[in-house]
């Protein structure tokens, strides 16, 4: 072995070549892009969840971890709820303990610099308590939520110097390198539009004059940290809007500020357009790496080291984007929440035990609701706190019998033998994984198809005992005679009294999903949910004809938003949505309904039921009175999403 004992090193040896940015030497190819959960104090300062999320990520063997949308300038640049304000009295203690954390764990430390521009004064996807009476901007603007006001070129100049100040200050606080934010809609992406700018000074007109901005800013960064200290910018390659900059256009940006930074990272998009924000962060109807060629041509025109994004998240994929020259490093953020222990694993040989990011968007949805972070695979994703402990040692090994092979069961399983108890999993079906086999069925939803074949390779190698075709009966479970059970037997999918369910041509959803084969060319789908939304879009790519039948006024309203924003344009062109409208009969031509009033039929040859789940209370009660100590996960407990199937058999595992 020996100075040669990293498998991965020979896999992928150019994810792995060390790189040489300004004045630090990283240590392979892969850095944690920006990322700003909302895990802060009201002063705009660094929670402890916050530092250890941080750490996690340098634990897991990124070359660098790096703190995302950093504002610099509070008075007119924050444009989310809670961020991170560096001009706020007292954030040194914070940034100091992250920058030392973050060394700790083996990685350099990086922030981002940022200010939302007009977004700092309007109500943005990053919230509304920051919404003042002022907003200040490129230009005037009125927008649908507020007055814009233009910037004078006082306020410009002294937000110049707030980038100059904030710099020295990360600097100062033992941070590495910081990253200046000129992408995604926000001030200087705002700034550099042909559009918005409408001024007629020196900071618009030409795109040198719309660069001006930028440039002093970078410039006063460099004023402050230094020569040598490593300047990133993120800058767009392609924004994807009448209104923002073309390729050819970010080009020319990339040229204009060539001198004055270290290393490009290549974004697209604006946080604020629905439809771009889920090609800024890819949803899981693109490829992964779809935004990787925009890198690809910036680092055709640059001397300077490129970075690319765009939900990677397979080594094999990044090995092939550094070895072919689209890029010289890639840059992580869903992918590390899903698995900060990626790089680690990749160098280890271990990449078939990377956890897969779901492109679910789970984790933007959590810091909406709660300022919190959390990850649909990853229970452990915003409790580093308290995962910092050892998992504790059983009192005593115990004989535990888990009803359910999904993925609460599954993940129970898995955690229950690292801790060393003795572990049977019985599913009645002749395969694991429950639900997730029709929720990845769609030609979209390899992601879940992949955590899939995780949850049964771990649970193969974890050594526990799996009796496949095996209902978990109350006269089973006193035969097993186990010290514990945990019952995950799933839930029930609902199949309500409407006249003519019993036709040849109905269909439940789970069946069809599996089996598309057995629908005719017209579909009809009971039920707008997230079901019944992603089947439309999986039938209609097989060829079907698809309408969809929801009482609610609109599609899968239940959807997390970000999610929703790249669902609706998938669902809107692959099916006809019938929305306010009531089911009344399904008749061999189809459904019976009524909507404003009126009754009619929608035709359809084939008839999917897909109006929810529900658990089976009275079955788990039988099963659990069984025991004396019993735990109940998943579905069957309540229906709910895979989070909440992995973070209760995660927890629940530990209990025992």
């Amino acid at each position: 072995m020996g100075a040669r004992c990293c498998a991965g090193k020979q896999k992928y040896p150019h994810l792995f070549e060390p790189i040489r940015i300004g004045n630090i030497r990283l240590k392979n190819r892969i850095i944690a892009a920006p990322t700003s959960p909302s895990m802060m104090t009201t002063q705009g300062h660094f929670t402890e969840d916050m530092i250890a999320y941080l750490e996690e990520k340098a634990k897991g063997g990124c070359a660098v971890v790096t703190y995302g949308e950093a504002i610099v300038h509070s008075a007119t640049g924050k444009s989310h709820n809670k961020q991170l304000q560096l001009d706020s009295f007292g954030v040194r203690d914070g940034l100091g303990n992250a920058a030392r954390r973050i060394h700790n764990a083996g990685a350099y430390a990086n922030i981002q610099l940022s200010h939302g521009g007009k977004w700092g004064g309007l109500a943005s996807v990053g919230g509304t308590y920051g919404a003042k009476t002022e907003a200040w901007g490129v230009s005037d603007e009125d927008t649908p939520v507020g007055h814009v006001k233009e910037m004078p070129k006082e306020m410009i100049l002294e937000i110049v110097k707030s980038y100059g100040t904030a710099a020295k200050l990360c600097q100062d606080c033992g941070f590495d390198m910081v990253q200046v934010h000129a992408a995604h809609g926000w001030l200087f992406s705002q700034f550099l539009s042909p559009v918005e700018n409408k001024r007629t000074d020196e900071f618009g007109g030409s795109l040198e004059n719309r660069a001006r901005f930028l440039i002093m800013a970078l410039d006063e960064v460099r004023k402050a940290v230094g020569p040598r200290f490593p300047i990133e910018c993120r800058i767009s390659g392609d924004d994807f809007s009448a209104s923002g900059l073309d390729m050819d256009a970010c080009v020319e940006v990339a040229k204009l500020i060539e001198s004055r930074v270290d290393l490009f990272q290549v974004s697209c998009g604006n946080h604020e357009d629905p439809d771009l924000f889920c090609r800024t962060h890819p949803s899981t109807f693109y490829p992964r790496g779809v935004n990787v060629y925009l890198a690809a041509n910036i680092k055709k025109n640059v001397s300077k080291p490129v970075a690319c994004v765009g939900a990677l998240n397979d080594p094999a994929q990044m090995e092939e984007i550094i070895a072919s020259g689209q890029a010289d490093i890639v840059e992580i953020a869903r992918g590390l929440l899903a698995d900060p222990y990626l790089p680690n694993k990749a160098l280890n040989g271990q990449a078939d035990d990377i956890t897969p990011c779901l492109r679910c968007y789970e984790c933007f949805a959590e810091g909406q609701k709660s300022e919190l972070v959390k990850c649909t695979v990853n229970p452990v994703m915003g409790q580093q706190v308290f995962a910092r402990e050892p998992v504790p040692a059983p009192v005593r090994r115990k004989k535990v019998l888990i009803a359910g092979g999904g993925p609460a069961g599954m993940e129970a399983a898995i955690t229950l033998m690292s801790r060393g108890h003795d572990v049977t999993l019985a599913e009645k079906s002749g395969k694991l994984g429950g639900n997730l086999h029709p929720a990845g069925a769609a030609f979209f939803k390899e992601d879940i198809r992949k955590f899939c074949r995780t949850l049964n390779m771990r649970l193969e190698r974890s050594g526990a005992k799996v009796l496949l075709n095996t209902e978990v009966t109350p006269e089973f479970v006193r035969s097993f005679d186990p010290d514990t059970l945990i019952v995950a037997i799933g839930s029930n999918e609902l199949r309500p009294p409407i006249k003519g369910m019993d036709l040849p041509n109905v269909i439940m959803a789970i069946d069809a999903e599996l089996h598309p084969e057995k629908l005719g060319k017209r579909v009809a789908i009971m039920g707008g949910g997230l079901v019944g939304g992603e089947a439309a879009i999986g039938f209609n790519h097989e060829g079907h004809e698809v309408s969809i039948i929801e009482m609610k006024p609109a599609v899968a309203m239940e959807v997390n938003s970000f999610y929703r924003g790249g669902l609706m344009p998938q669902i809107e062109k692959a099916a006809v949505s019938y929305v306010n409208t009531k089911v009344l009969e399904i008749v061999p031509e189809g459904v019976k309904v009524e909507k404003d009033g009126k009754e009619f039929v929608i035709e359809a040859d084939s008839v999917v039921c897909a109006l929810g789940f529900r658990a089976p209370y009275a079955a788990v009660d039988a099963l659990c009175d069984e025991v004396d100590e019993s735990y109940v996960i998943g579905d069957c407990r309540n229906v709910g999403q895979i989070h909440h199937a992995i973070n209760q058999g995660y927890y629940t595992a530990l209990l025992v």
